[in-house]
């Protein structure tokens, strides 16, 4: 009773073996995702060939019999595909740029926004196509386009993958989570005669891999993650706070507080998210600004010194000092920028800073809970992933103290991967689904049952 669960992430590409009885990590390996060079400024390329390489060169490494697959990672980017399935074009990742630059004087997004009422921001698929089609760039031979997740998936089950979980159908862009479906008006305009994949039902198969293994349809990550940690969605919610920071709560109404997205969640209600831009990306800003500091001081000191120095120097903040850390904008204002209040004549001092910032990480995450009501309220517990809240024991106490709930730290490395692992051995029928919440209870905890 061991599933597999792949993350195809922007930076990494992992493989996990979920032992299904006691919620153990039997094997884990990963290898990095790099970034094709040498393309334009505003692009952010991935080799879709190199991806699938590396996903069978992890697999050829798990060592323990397993008995189904599931995948997950990025979404929102895209990449074209041939007759034959095989990819004719690079990744054009979420982080790409394309869609919000002027090409001939014309900016797609805001060409599109124009002609269909829809704002879709830059990296989201459809308006990726878009652009590709503005300037020429779709290839003669491409037949369909695709996330990497379903042309992994496809990869693995020998297919091409017509439909994926909505989790990921979603994030193409003008997507309804209530009637599983995409704006047939900007399918119209901004992708004619190009398929992109439909959303299916929860819990369904793709195919199988080497001839026996059951493949999950591939799930996005947030839902993914959520199933991989939260065991009692009722009563828990999720925080990731990595590179940017995540809000995710589960809910059965499909209306969502206007700051906050809502997701499907695998049929079984939805997901409202709130995301900030920065988050984790915040405090490295500041580690860079003290850094630099130091070294105008003449001294040469790592990085890791100077987390441990912030670390210390926060333990005699005095929380007077607010930072807004907002220094990517959000995603309602790309324009609102940081700013640092509060100062007086005694409280301007690095811990302050340091605690300020931290706490206005958190802070952008506090105020998503302000339209959820009675969602919100029957939470009694976060819990807490990303690896902020692992290696900084600052962000888990900022969370207990601002949102006056207790904090879990999730154990398991990738959740979303162990997310994927269980929704795998669900499809394939190893497992109901109310025998999962002991295994996610164990993951969370780091323990075997």
């Amino acid at each position: 009773m061991v599933s597999l669960g792949i993350d195809i992430g922007t930076t990494n590409i992992a493989v996990f073996a979920f032992d299904l009885c006691s919620g153990e990590v039997v094997e884990s390996y990963s290898t990095a995702n790099r970034r094709i060079s040498g393309q334009e400024p505003y692009g952010y390329l991935q080799d879709p060939d190199a991806v699938e390489r590396a996903v069978r060169t992890l697999l050829s490494r798990v060592r323990t019999p397993f008995s189904s697959i599931g995948v997950t990672g990025q979404v929102h980017g895209i990449l074209y595909y041939d007759k034959h399935g095989r990819a004719v074009s690079p990744l054009y990742t979420w982080l790409d740029q394309r869609g919000s630059m002027e090409f001939a004087g014309v900016c797609p997004q805001k060409q599109l926004h124009e002609k269909t009422g829809w704002l879709l921001p830059p990296g989201y698929g459809l308006l990726t196509h878009y652009t590709n089609m503005l300037t020429g760039s779709v290839p003669e031979e491409a037949v369909g386009a695709a996330g990497i997740l379903e042309y992994i998936t496809g990869r693995l089950t020998g297919t091409v993958l017509p439909a994926t979980d909505a989790s990921s159908a979603a994030t193409f862009g003008g997507f309804d989570p209530v009637t599983g479906t995409c704006d047939p008006s900007l399918l119209e305009t901004a992708a004619p005669g190009m398929p992109f994949p439909r959303a299916a039902g929860p819990f369904e198969l793709a195919g199988v891999w080497e001839e026996s293994i059951p493949v999950a349809l591939p799930v996005g990550d947030n839902q993914a993650g959520f199933f991989g940690v939260v065991s009692e969605p009722e009563h828990a919610c999720m925080i990731s706070i990595g590179t940017s920071g995540q809000l995710s709560v589960f809910s059965r109404s499909s209306k969502a507080p206007g700051t906050m997205e809502l997701r499907p969640y695998l049929g079984l209600g939805y997901l409202h998210v709130g995301a900030s831009l920065s988050a984790g990306k915040s405090y490295e800003v500041l580690h860079r600004f003290i850094k630099s500091v130091i070294g105008y001081a003449g001294r040469n000191v790592s990085d890791g010194k100077v987390f441990d120095l912030m670390k210390e120097a926060a333990a005699e903040a005095d929380h007077t000092l607010e930072v807004c850390t907002a220094f990517s904008g959000t995603r309602q204002d790309p324009a609102v920028r940081g700013a640092v209040t509060g100062i007086s004549l005694d409280n301007f001092t690095l811990g302050n800073l340091v605690q300020g910032t931290v706490d206005g990480i958190v802070g952008e995450l506090w105020e998503f809970t302000h339209g959820l009501g009675e969602d919100f309220s029957r939470i009694s517990e976060l819990i807490a992933t990303g690896s902020s809240v692992k290696k900084n024991h600052l962000f888990p106490s900022s969370l207990q103290r601002i949102f006056q709930r207790d904090v879990r730290i999730a154990q398991v490395d990738d959740g979303a991967a162990a997310g994927a692992a269980l929704i795998s051995a669900a499809a394939a029928g190893l497992m109901r689904l109310e025998e999962t919440p002991p295994i996610i209870q164990a993951l969370v905890e780091g323990r075997q049952e």
